[in-house]
């Protein structure tokens, strides 16, 4: 029996690669459920836009922003929101909010600010693409040697 231990190595990190995107399609749609039980509606007032550039040079974006839940109380926040929304929002510009009713500081912007199930579902695709593909390399490795 002739052993590749490179194909053993390079088939436990795809292995290990395919359960990281399957642990991230986990909590992307424990994010995406809980998000959805949202219930309360709002509408907020852009008062600030930023960004925050990280180390390798890419970034996140984020509104600062006021509402008013059914409770009468002014609750000022900030939250990450997609570059599309982003670029096309300004300051003094409202936008929906969707907040926990039992819980108003738990919110978030209705459109561009919460996970999707498209994102659970690509992670879901390329978690078993990395785990299967480590799988073959893990079993090709492990050959009968000619006689």
């Amino acid at each position: 029996m002739k052993i590749s231990f490179s194909g053993i190595f390079f088939g436990f990190i795809c292995i290990a690669i395919g359960c990281f995107f399957l642990a991230g399609t986990w909590g992307a749609y424990l994010e995406y459920n809980r998000i959805q039980e949202y219930s309360g509606r709002a509408s907020g007032h852009i008062t600030k836009k930023h960004f925050l550039t990280a180390a390798d040079g890419s970034g996140n974006y984020y509104l600062d922003y006021w509402f008013v839940p059914a409770d009468g109380s002014k609750i000022s926040t900030s939250s990450g929101i997609a570059k599309q929304q982003w670029d096309t929002l300004q300051v003094n510009d409202n936008l929906e909010i969707r907040y926990d009713q039992s819980n108003p500081t738990r919110n978030i912007p209705m459109y561009g600010g919460s996970p999707s199930l498209i994102f659970a579902f690509f992670m879901l695709v390329m978690g078993g693409v990395f785990t299967l593909f480590g799988v073959s390399r893990f079993i090709a490795s492990f050959k009968k040697g000619r006689k």
